[in-house]
């Protein structure tokens, strides 16, 4: 049984090498020369003493350096950071600074970022530059290959080692950094390669980035099952169209998105005229999927393609599954489902205690799915992780996800809303109190609040209302230039409104739900 995901390269080489694992737009790479290419890699990282308790920082986009950046890692007994190559360098800064790597996959040399204290190796998709690299050891792609040739390689990750750190938004500011362990991830990716019956001949879309926590599936899942990764091209959902095209060209039989990807496909990407016939499952997860749009994929696609709607937060993997058999009727909603990956789902009251069938409460997670914590936030980690009131002595910890949902009268669980602050948008979560911080750092912003307005076709927009110092009064232009150079694409605002002062209620906090609604004024 494999206990480790890097084994899951290993199984598949050894079994059928000359199978394609990855197909990207310049080459196809087998399962034999990933792997070989990867025990090299690995081998480097041994040679500088990077392993078992040490992580490693993947900046690079979807193809072979990040992919065999991965598993090499993996391998070599340390835990993947994946980083946003588009997100802007302040951020990509405070993440680093946070994981602390020892060494960095990277497609450029990071010149922009301060490197972080304690990374001393750098592998680039091409030559290293010339001059000085600040005390860092920089390899080339060939170099960092031979060097690793002669080395040996152990495998002393054992089942509850860190295994990732997925950086998600943080109230404070701080991306909040999730651990998952080698027996987490594969609790999800064993239960999903056998409950959604992942085949060796299946094409697996690559359309997640690598820092967001699909992307665990579309990789990890293709090698469980000997089948071929197709990275979906970098930019090419800016261009709806071409991507629809693209699914149908590469005879792609597995999508895993967010709905909002697939609103896109539809609305603007003519997804039905493109004829995606070889089709076989269509996942997705992240965030509600309205009901118009879904009927229009089930028209759009082949009626014998199966359609998944998955949920679980970062912290959990997937722990729910719904396959979709038939459409919600008229003012209804499409469930979450089942617990799945081994997991169990509660709902339960503010006290921790279960609520009657039907009755809203939040969802509570058990089981091997669960991550192992927040990175450096031991104390965040306690709150978040807790026993139920009552709980039996040496009961797991659950995992309170502040999330709001029921059961129905046949077992299905639905989600209605969040707990607090945290908004899905485009299926990454967001903060709001990340945004309201990157707001208030501008000199000439005295008050901010950000609020989601929900949207017919992405589910929730982001709406920043803001109070400006007098006599300077900056411009919308000038707030979203500020906030651009802050913030991931997704966590920025969609509409920036100037008010004369925020609204408050009887009790003097901020009034947003007034600020929510669409009759907001700005300042004249």
């Amino acid at each position: 049984m494999t206990h480790r995901l890097s084994d899951l390269l290993g199984q598949r080489a050894a079994e059928t090498p000359q199978a394609v694992a990855l197909e990207l737009e310049e080459r196809s790479v087998s399962y034999g020369e990933l792997a070989a290419w990867v025990a090299q890699l690995a081998g480097t990282l041994r040679q500088s003493g990077i392993g078992r308790g040490d992580r490693v920082g993947i900046h690079a986009p979807k193809g072979l350096l990040a992919y065999a950046g991965i598993f090499a890692t993996l391998r070599a007994g340390a835990a993947y950071v994946p980083l946003d190559p588009q997100a802007p360098p302040a951020r990509t800064a405070r993440i680093l600074d946070d994981a602390a790597p020892r060494a960095l996959f990277a497609d450029r040399f990071p010149e922009t970022a301060p490197a972080p204290e304690g990374l001393e190796l750098i592998i680039l998709d091409g030559a290293p530059p010339a001059g000085d690299c600040a005390g860092r050891r920089v390899l080339g792609w060939d170099e960092a290959l031979r060097e690793g040739l002669s080395a040996p390689v152990e495998l002393p990750a054992a089942g509850d080692d860190p295994a990732y750190v997925l950086y998600t938004s943080g109230s404070t500011g701080q991306p909040k950094g999730v651990v998952h362990s080698h027996r987490s991830a594969l609790a999800f990716i064993d239960w999903a390669v056998e409950a959604l019956t992942i085949r060796p001949d299946d094409r697996v879309a690559g359309v997640a980035g690598l820092h967001f926590d699909l992307s665990t599936f579309d990789l990890f899942a293709t090698m469980a099952a000997g089948a071929t990764l197709v990275p979906l091209p970098e930019g090419v959902l800016w261009r709806p169209r071409e991507a629809s095209r693209w699914i149908s060209r590469q005879r792609i039989t597995t999508w895993y998105s967010t709905p909002s990807t697939l609103v896109l496909l539809l609305t603007r990407g003519g997804l039905a005229e493109a004829a995606p016939d070889a089709l076989r499952r269509v996942l997705f997860a992240g965030e509600v999927f309205p009901i118009k749009h879904l009927r229009r994929l089930r028209e759009a696609i082949p009626p014998e393609t199966a359609l998944f709607n998955l949920y679980g937060p970062t912290e959990t993997n997937v722990c729910t599954w719904h396959p979709v058999s038939a459409l919600p009727g008229e003012g209804e909603d499409l469930p979450i489902g089942r617990p799945c990956s081994g997991d169990e789902v509660l709902v339960l009251d503010a006290e921790g205690r279960p609520v009657p069938e039907g009755e809203e409460g939040e969802l509570w997670v058990q089981g091997p799915s669960v991550m192992l914590g927040y990175r450096g936030a031991p104390e965040l980690t306690r709150r978040v992780l807790r026993q139920r009131s009552g709980a039996p002595e040496g009961e797991e910890s659950w995992y309170t996800t502040g999330d709001l949902g029921r059961r129905d009268g046949r077992g299905d669980l639905h989600f209605h809303s969040r707990r607090d602050h945290m908004v899905k948008v485009r299926g990454y979560r967001v903060e709001l109190g990340e945004v309201e911080v990157a707001l208030y750092s501008h000199p000439d912003i005295r008050e901010a609040a950000v609020v989601a307005v929900p949207d017919e076709d992405q589910g929730v927009r982001l709406r920043a209302c803001v109070v400006t110092e007098e006599p300077a009064r900056c411009s919308v232009l000038e707030i979203k230039r500020h906030l651009g150079g802050l913030l991931p694409s997704y966590m920025l605002p969609a509409e920036i409104i100037l008010l004369d002062t925020l609204p408050t209620t009887p009790s003097g906090k901020v009034d947003r739900a007034s600020l929510a609604r669409a009759e907001v004024q700005e300042a004249t």
